[in-house]
């Protein structure tokens, strides 16, 4: 890739989206097999043949990158309902889980933070954000008025266990919320989440976090 590609901006011409999408996807590789400290303007250039000038430009600070690949990460082939939805939910929590693991706290902690004075870094969050919400809204197929509820009950314990008790997030873990969640969707009292349960599965779910 010549040095005469004044960037890599969004755009019409073929060629730049193409060369973004190169840089964007050997980013999201080099930060689930190797870590953020791989992503580099060097590597990017040796993994893509894109100049390090141009990366440089459309990317001046090597952290704006990974954060684009994260937010630009929209690719839903995994995720395509299987009709079992609790084995779908599991599988998606496992690669939200890989991605969490590759993911530097600091990264998104300055990222917030400067999501308040920045406009286009909010929109990347934001875009984080309904990513991951259309994608679970294909799998859940039908989720109903109360889908945001159910995304943060599903969500909610893996962010807590990566970032705050920065703890390993375990399968034992992932099939608890995804069970805790099934039961509470198919319970005849929406609004009591335990109401219908046999006295065993709560004793089992109970003794599952205990464990935790």
């Amino acid at each position: 890739m010549s040095d005469s590609t004044d960037g890599i901006r969004e755009g019409t011409d073929p060629r730049i989206a193409s060369t973004r999408r190169q840089v964007l996807d050997a980013a999201r590789k080099l930060l689930l097999e190797e870590g953020q400290e791989a992503v580099t303007p060097t590597r990017l250039a040796e993994l893509t043949g894109v100049s390090r000038s141009t990366i440089y430009r459309r990317w001046p600070d090597p952290d704006d990158v990974i954060f684009e690949a994260i937010a630009d990460d929209t690719d839903a082939s995994p995720f395509t309902p299987s009709g079992d939805t609790r084995q779908d939910l599991i599988r998606y929590l496992e690669v939200l889980r890989q991605g969490l693991q590759a993911f530097h706290t600091g990264l998104l902690a300055t990222r917030i933070d400067r999501a308040e004075r920045d406009p286009e870094t909010a929109q990347m969050l934001h875009t984080v954000a309904e990513n991951r919400r259309d994608l679970m809204a294909n799998l859940l197929q039908h989720p109903g008025d109360d889908f945001d509820a159910a995304q943060a009950l599903i969500v909610g314990p893996l962010m807590y266990q990566r970032f705050l008790a920065r703890e390993e997030i375990t399968d034992e873990l992932i099939e608890l919320v995804v069970d805790s969640y099934m039961h509470s969707r198919d319970s005849p009292d929406r609004t009591n989440p335990q109401a219908g349960a046999s006295p065993d599965h709560v004793t089992v779910a109970a003794d599952k976090g205990a464990n935790e």
